[in-house]
């Protein structure tokens, strides 16, 4: 079955916004924050003209990275045909890709590119 290029642009627009956070990640490390800091990352929803941030700590971040499929948006930035919301925060939400969709978000995933990415019970994970 073929994706909807709707849904196929609105996962490419996750997995982008996605890699603009761990590239951001990259650098906030630099600066040493304590493991309690908020530190802003970019709405990771689907989208085109989000440009809101979320404040989230290294660990809430990698909570959501430990899964390919997984998305960190603003509350309320769900699209309910393309993803589901598998975790409710104060400051944001976490998503999880739906149907064709996931293979998207796995193929993108840069920490573990490929057609089946990586599930939060990997043991690379």
């Amino acid at each position: 079955m073929t994706l909807p290029a709707r849904l196929s642009r609105i996962a490419t627009n996750e997995a982008r916004f996605r890699d603009i956070n761990d590239r951001l990640e990259q650098g906030l490390r630099r600066m040493e924050p304590t493991p309690d800091d908020l530190l802003e990352f970019v709405c990771e929803c689907g989208h085109r003209d989000c440009e809101q941030l979320i404040e989230m700590s290294f660990a809430e971040y990698e909570h959501v990275r430990r899964d390919s499929r997984q998305f960190a948006v603003v509350p309320g930035h769900a699209i309910p045909d393309a993803e589901r919301i598998v975790e409710v925060h104060e400051r944001y939400q976490v998503l999880e890709k739906l149907g064709g969709a996931v293979a998207v978000a796995d193929a993108a995933d840069s920490r573990a590119p490929g057609p089946l990415g990586r599930r939060r019970g990997d043991r690379t994970s």
